[in-house]
């Protein structure tokens, strides 16, 4: 069985299927087959495959009667033997190096798909291949996503990669029975990758632009559309027809968005045509569309649009003409004038799991209980200033600057050592960031005076160790609220930490100050109570960190598979601290199951046991690790919470300053036993009553919930 059988359907290409097949034979793989399916051309493109199939076996010409670029395509899966099929059109060329690239993909990590972006070439002659034609370089750096993730790369971030099948490997034992339709002219490949996507895949990103293409007079994306009028918009209408009966409306209403548009660019080519029977049929239609409830989703000046296109054609065209400047007055107008009123400050620019989670966790939470909610961009440097390349972490007096600065040269050397490992996981970090937690064209603001200006009424701080003089370099107002601001009605802590049951003394007239400032407290550990409430008159509520607000299904959507996950079974040791007890017992457990052991660190220092290491999670990717491990072992606060969320086989050690977080949140989930500390460490194989567990976590999170919706009672939010 060859590897790979590259299918290409061809209609009267001569000019470029001479180019397009020495691209193909000029691969750095040489195990495909090379199936050119002729539909019915009348020029010289079928010769010129003969001629060149004479000199390459791997060709073969396959001819049938024109019927489609869609029967061509399926003639050429009937006949594939490969174990992937590739998808090229044939006025389209690819680098050298691509087909192999994607096949070790694709076996490295078992995908069912594999792509890439594309380039746009000029109609005569192809422009210079960048990145080395003589198929040496490094390996391209990609990302992965499985199952609903894959679907969300569809619908939204990766369409315009994944809406054509040219430069698409595919797994042909995934694709099974499923054919394109060939019913459509246009939209065909859209529909066949829709419905592969749909089977649950696993799909590989490739980060270059290997996949050239033309466009030009006599291409099928250029005439075919107007060939067919009426199913020119057909296959996005089927899959928001499709997803809205699945109930997936936010994809649906993506399709209904561009369902509108597309009708649009239709009328406006048919007027110019002049067809006024395919006019008539089409106006019907636009009538039909404004009868689904979708459409009534759509913004306002989109509904407008799509009336004024239909109905009163003569003023739509000059509006639709000055669109593009309109949006742009609209959007700098909306981020002018925000009508979301809860702003949360929190650790989210902290290169931490547990801090960039728990932000997330609460933003959503708000989310879907009608409380729209921006995440701050408080960036302080005393704050970011560890994540640099040479971090940076105030300290006061002559000691602490010595040391900062030994720090700053130790952390340098350290990020120099590993800078590949250090670049992809801030990569990986930013990721989630951007698009999990802020919006990026909102103002960043590294100083507690620029908080002054912030349009919100409500404002939650927490959770995370948000009180804690040991993160921020001192307390710091901007953590209670307690700065100047002109529309500031509420502040509410939300699970706030110190990270143990109380302060220093030392800070207890600052810490009584400055908790003054907060309206409704709240703190993450039940022994913190009696400290705070010595400084408050209200009552203080100790309630759950705000990522048990989100049930597993939930946090699967944010999770992304890492690389090692995907190797098989494995033991996830995530280390916040050194702690010989606890590496000692990986090893042990590594012996008795034969499974490896996976290390992932807070820090830079870690075990040394000789165990795997991942130095570039992110979030995402941390959350894909407990997900898919047999076992969890760590001294981690949310290692020990997502093992919860998870129900996994874990055992949680004993943190040397921030225990008390940990002991809280097993007590109150009954799990008491799975804390080691200088005793006898418990059986990890222990079965636990998860069902238990679950209602206690129910009961906490209602208690927690009610806490803090009953103080947001935001004036025009449900």
């Amino acid at each position: 069985m060859k590897k790979i059988s590259v299918i290409i359907p061809m209609y009267n290409s001569e000019r470029f299927i001479s180019q397009c097949l020495e691209s193909v034979l000029g691969q750095t793989m040489e195990e495909l087959e090379i199936l050119v399916v002729d539909d019915g051309s009348a020029d010289a493109g079928p010769q010129i495959c003969r001629r060149m199939s004479l000199a390459d076996s791997r060709i073969r010409l396959i001819c049938q009667e024109n019927q489609g670029v869609s029967s061509a395509r399926n003639k050429g899966l009937s006949l594939a033997s490969g174990e992937y099929v590739f998808f090229l059109d044939s006025d389209d060329v690819i680098h050298p190096r691509l087909l192999e690239e994607m096949y070790l993909l694709a076996e490295e990590e078992k995908a069912d798909l594999v792509f890439c972006g594309y380039k746009r070439l000029t109609e005569e002659k192809i422009e210079k291949i960048p990145e080395g034609c003589d198929g040496k370089g490094t390996r391209p750096r990609r990302i992965s996503a499985q199952g609903r993730e894959a679907e969300k790369w569809f619908h939204g971030k990766y369409l315009s990669w994944l809406s054509g099948i040219g430069g698409k490997l595919m797994k042909r034992e995934k694709i099974g029975s499923l054919r394109f339709d060939q019913s459509l002219a246009n939209g065909e490949d859209t529909l066949f990758i829709y419905y592969f996507i749909r089977r649950q895949i696993h799909a590989v990103y490739i980060r270059k632009d290997w996949y050239y293409y033309r466009i030009h007079a006599g291409s099928v994306t250029q005439s075919r559309g107007m060939a067919c009028r009426s199913s020119y918009f057909e296959s996005s209408r089927r899959i928001r027809d499709e997803e809205f009966v699945r109930g997936s409306f936010d994809f649906a209403l993506k399709w209904e968005r561009l369902l509108a548009v597309q009708m649009q660019k239709n009328y406006q080519t048919l007027k110019e045509t002049g067809d006024r029977q395919e006019l008539k049929r089409l106006k019907a239609k636009g009538a039909e569309e404004r009868q689904h409830p979708l459409y009534g989703r759509l913004l306002l000046s989109e509904r407008v649009m799509f009336w004024l296109c239909f109905i009163c054609y003569p003023l739509y065209c000059p509006v639709n003409r000055a669109l593009p400047s309109l949006l742009k007055i609209k959007e700098r107008f909306r981020m002018k004038k925000d009508d979301t009123q809860i702003g949360i400050i929190t650790f989210h620019c902290s290169n931490n799991y547990g801090a960039m989670l728990q932000a997330y966790a609460l933003r959503r939470f708000l989310y879907c209980h009608g409380r729209r909610a921006d995440i701050v961009r408080f960036e302080p440097f005393y704050m970011t200033g560890r994540h640099w390349w040479i971090p940076y972490a105030p300290i006061k007096g002559l000691k602490g600057r010595i040391w900062g600065v030994f720090n700053m040269w130790n952390g340098l050397l350290a990020h120099l050592r590993t800078k590949e490992d250090f670049a992809a996981q801030r990569a990986n970090m930013n990721y989630f960031r951007y698009k999990y937690l802020v919006d990026k064209r909102k103002p960043r603001i590294i100083t507690e005076k620029g908080l002054e200006g912030l349009p919100y009424h409500y404002y939650i701080v927490g959770s995370d160790q948000i009180w804690n003089p040991d993160i921020t370099c001192g307390l710091r107002k901007a953590y209670f609220g307690a700065f100047k601001n002109k529309k500031k009605e509420k502040v509410i802590s939300y699970a706030a930490s110190f990270g143990g049951a109380e302060l220093n003394a030392c800070h207890d007239e600052r810490f009584a100050k400055l908790v003054s400032y907060v309206d409704a407290v709240s703190v993450r550990e039940d022994a913190a109570v009696p400290y705070v409430q010595r400084f408050c008159e209200g009552k203080v509520t100790a309630v759950l960190d705000p990522v048990f607000f989100l049930k597993k299904e939930a946090w699967q959507r944010a999770e992304r598979i890492p690389e090692k996950a995907r190797e098989g079974r494995y033991i996830f040791l995530y280390v916040t601290e050194p702690n010989k007890t606890m590496s000692a017992y990986a090893e042990e457990l590594k012996e008795e199951t034969g499974l490896p052991v996976i290390e992932v660190r807070a820090g830079q220092q870690g075990t040394d046991a000789g165990f795997t290491v991942d130095y570039t999670a992110g979030p995402s990717e941390f959350l894909g690790y407990i997900h898919n491990a047999e076992y969890v072992v760590s001294n981690s606060f949310h290692a020990a919470a997502f093992s919860i969320i998870y129900e996994k086989k874990f055992l949680i050690f004993v943190h040397r300053s921030l225990g008390a977080r940990v002991r809280n949140i097993l007590k109150l989930h009954g799990l008491s036993e799975k804390l080691c500390g200088e005793g006898e460490i418990p059986d990890i194989h222990e079965p636990v009553d998860w069902e238990a567990v679950r209602q206690k976590t129910r009961e906490n999170v209602k208690i927690s919930g009610e806490f803090l919706l009953k103080n947001l009672n935001v004036r025009g939010q449900a």
